[in-house]
């Protein structure tokens, strides 16, 4: 592992509160979670969070990625696979654990694109134990709305929406949460085992909304004119 990498998250862990790393790693702490599963790694800054929380709960640690990563780390409670992180059942196959003991902590941040998002809530959630947790990364708009970026402003929301579909279609099971902090962080606990639903339930059609949207703006104007009359 890269030894500047781990120093500069293990600072930023203890020293900044509101950072998303922080925010997962004292979840698994406090919560003693013991079996984390990493779907993205890349430079490796949240498989090192990841292994400074496994440290305190004695957990263990499974990350994919399409690029090889292996050579991140030589932590005997790690194991990593190059892999399609959509490929469930090679992964459970490779690691029966995760099918026989469930997954503790689900973290996603692989391909950062609205079904793929969605995909791997509906293979993965069914593993998820009761009382284990979903993180979502890249679901806030902000960054990219803030720099005038089209696509990625809306591909963010897109990825959001796909969350939060998938809760409300799942609402008497999870608990959702939302951090907007940094890219924004999507948050799922499961509170309930229960067959996931992977129908959308009913959703109102955009064109109306907009138009509603434009009604309600020009009735509000109207009214505003109608009270300095007074």
């Amino acid at each position: 592992m890269d030894n500047n990498l781990f120093d500069e998250v293990r600072k930023n862990i203890e020293n900044n509160k509101s950072n998303h790393l922080t925010i997962m790693h004292d979840t698994i702490v406090k919560n003693n979670l013991k079996t984390i599963v990493e779907c993205g790694v890349d430079r490796g800054t949240s498989t090192c969070a990841f292994l400074e929380a496994i440290r305190k709960t004695t957990g263990r640690l499974y990350s994919f990625d399409i690029k090889d990563c292996s050579n991140l780390s030589s932590n005997r409670n790690w194991s990593f696979l190059q892999v399609n992180d959509l490929d469930i059942k090679r992964i459970l196959q490779k690691f029966p654990d995760l099918k026989e003991n469930g997954i503790d902590f689900l973290y996603i941040d692989s391909y950062h694109e609205p079904n793929h998002v969605r995909s791997l809530l509906h293979k993965y959630f069914p593993h998820i134990n009761v009382n284990g947790y979903v993180f979502v990364d890249d679901t806030s708009a902000y960054p990219f709305r803030n720099l005038n970026i089209l696509t990625d402003s809306i591909n963010s929301d897109l990825c959001k929406e796909e969350v939060e579909e998938f809760y409300f279609s799942n609402f008497d099971s999870i608990d959702y949460q939302y951090n907007g902090g940094e890219n924004g962080l999507a948050i799922l606990k499961k509170i309930k085992n229960k067959d996931i639903n992977t129908n959308y339930l009913w959703k109102y059609n955009f064109i109306i909304y907009f138009f509603f949207k434009f009604v309600k703006k020009i009735k509000y104007k109207l009214l505003l004119k109608s009270k300095l009359k007074f």
